[in-house]
């Protein structure tokens, strides 16, 4: 693939066999490694996701993912917290499902706004005959996020471990509580009313990246250094910022393109 003009980077903290070979060679500190992945993940969310939502990975993410899923929020000393994904046992009518309700996971239909129960979920495996897979169906859309449709904007509380001081590893520290806006909806379910919200907009919460809701612990730049920033990452791994945006956006733009067709190859190392 090399002679297709494929490019390689490798990631490794020393100058190994492998990374002569590649065309960008990124050397973070030993151990440090997932601290790089999650400022690829916010370059790859801000500008693929949120900034231009790519149409392919708009309609895989809904389609093949559980990010249009609901997640109910709990409140812990006075805050919200994620809680566990909402059910079909969770409401009075079980979504018209009869069978293994506890196991259907749901989401918010986009073009009628139901609750609704998609196919392929674990609860479908056992009794129900040909519903166990997740092909696009034509009956709904699942609504990945509630930016546009909601009952409101709450602070959602998200721990940050990154602070914790370590005599192998740089830290930068932050909050150990990182609050962060987040859209939400009220539903009613059969023994109260409960605040949701989706997979991907805790994702994107969770991330840091600034939707335009406000609060703080939310990046407006890569520059900004707050936790999964390209910057935040540059203190703890030792790798430049512009060289993480750089290959998380190629990354990105060629699975755009491809439909997918980036890959990770994964050394014995880990």
């Amino acid at each position: 693939v090399r002679y297709k003009g494929t490019q390689v980077v490798t990631i490794t903290p020393d100058y190994s066999e492998a990374s002569k070979f590649g065309d960008i060679w990124l050397n973070p500190k030993q151990g440090t490694d997932a601290a790089l992945g999650m400022a690829m993940g916010h370059v790859i969310l801000k500008e693929f996701h949120v900034d231009k939502v790519d149409p392919y990975f708009d309609d895989y993410c809904r389609t093949y993912t559980d990010m249009p899923f609901l997640v109910m929020l709990d409140e812990k000393d006075g805050q919200y917290v994620p809680g566990r994904m909402l059910r079909a046992s969770d409401f009075a009518d079980g979504l018209g499902e009869t069978n293994n309700t506890d196991w259907k996971t749901v989401a918010l239909d986009e073009t009628t706004g139901n609750v609704i129960a998609p196919q392929g979920s674990i609860g479908f495996r056992w009794g129900e005959e040909g519903k166990w897979n997740i092909a696009p169906s034509k009956d709904h859309r699942l609504r990945k996020t509630l930016a546009d449709a909601n009952d409101g904007v709450l602070p959602v509380t998200f721990p940050y471990f990154g602070h914790i001081e370590h005599e192998h590893f740089a830290h930068n520290t932050q909050d150990e509580l990182q609050l962060r806006h987040v859209p939400v909806r009220r539903l009613k379910l059969k023994d109260r009313e409960v605040v949701v919200a989706t997979v991907f907009d805790l994702l994107c919460a969770n991330y840091g990246i600034d939707r335009g809701f406000g609060g703080a612990n939310v990046a407006k730049s890569y520059d900004d250094n707050v936790p999964y920033t390209p910057a935040w990452q540059e203190k703890i791994t030792g790798v430049a910022r512009d060289q993480v945006i750089r290959v998380a956006r190629a990354f990105a733009s060629n699975a755009s393109k491809t439909k997918g067709r980036s890959m990770i190859i994964i050394g014995a190392a880990m």
